[in-house]
């Protein structure tokens, strides 16, 4: 089964608050499950301010430019996972979430979720 995790950091998180240890910590991690095909896909997002947001709430497409102000949590990166049940995916998200906390990055959370199937499910 696929999960999908977001990744939701601080959100006065700067991209050089994280330390070198942190990611010097994370190739490791990637590169063994990546290679064991548990990690499918990862990656950070640019800032809010550089997306956009659509909406069709009134039967039309609007799109605002971000930063958007109603957003308390704005997902900074996400992570599919290939495992065979959600406690097997939790351990893995649990994992990922460790490397950021001993790196003092204490602040992040991170939401799992199953993939409901999909075109590249």
């Amino acid at each position: 089964m696929r999960y999908f995790m977001a990744i939701i950091p601080p959100a006065d998180l700067k991209p050089e608050d994280i330390s070198q240890g942190l990611m010097d910590a994370m190739g490791p991690w990637m590169e063994q499950h990546l290679g064991d095909g548990t990690l499918v896909s990862t990656g950070g997002l640019k800032p809010a301010g550089e997306g956009k947001r659509l909406k069709g709430h009134t039967g039309k497409v609007l799109i605002a430019d971000g930063p958007f102000a109603e957003a308390k949590e704005v997902i900074g990166g996400y992570a599919v996972f290939e495992a065979p049940d959600l406690a097997a995916a939790t351990a893995l998200a649990g994992q990922f979430l460790q490397l950021h906390i001993d790196n003092g990055l204490t602040e992040v959370t991170l939401e799992l979720r199953e993939i409901a199937g999909g075109a590249n499910y």
